[in-house]
């Protein structure tokens, strides 16, 4: 079942805009610039709209993009923002529930939350550290 904000309903278009999102999106981007890897796969859970998935990928060529949420609303917004707007970096969503290990992602150099950790139960958190512990590169 979808738990997005319904104050976020998709327009026709089917795409989700979060006000929230375009306010933190640039301080947001300064902090990832100095922590990325300046090449490889990024693995963003709980994407949310995909403003951020497509801000980050638009700001950042060399890494490729990988948004994911647990939502088909959500991934069905990501999907009309990287048709209509994304580069190529910017991959399509996956269908990633935190919970559900192993994730479906064959590899990734990052991993981002920006929309996860402060909304979710704890077992959400455990999962996320297990999961990123087992399968990130020694040093990410």
């Amino acid at each position: 079942m979808d738990t997005l904000d319904p104050m976020a309903a998709p327009g026709p278009d089917r795409r989700l805009s979060s006000p929230a999102a375009a306010r933190n999106r640039e301080p947001i981007l300064k902090v990832l610039r100095d922590w990325l890897p300046p090449r490889g796969r990024v693995l963003e859970v709980a994407s949310g709209s995909g403003e951020h998935a497509l801000h980050f990928a638009t700001a950042l060529p060399n890494l490729r993009w990988q948004p994911s949420d647990p939502s088909a609303t959500a991934r069905a917004s990501i999907e009309t923002w990287r048709v209509e707007h994304g580069p190529a970096n910017l991959l399509a969503p996956l269908a990633l529930d935190v919970l559900q290990r192993p994730w479906p992602v064959p590899d990734f150099n990052a991993l981002v939350a920006i929309n996860l950790l402060h909304i979710s139960p704890w077992a959400v958190s455990e999962a996320l550290f297990a999961e990123a512990g087992a399968r990130l590169p020694e040093g990410a």
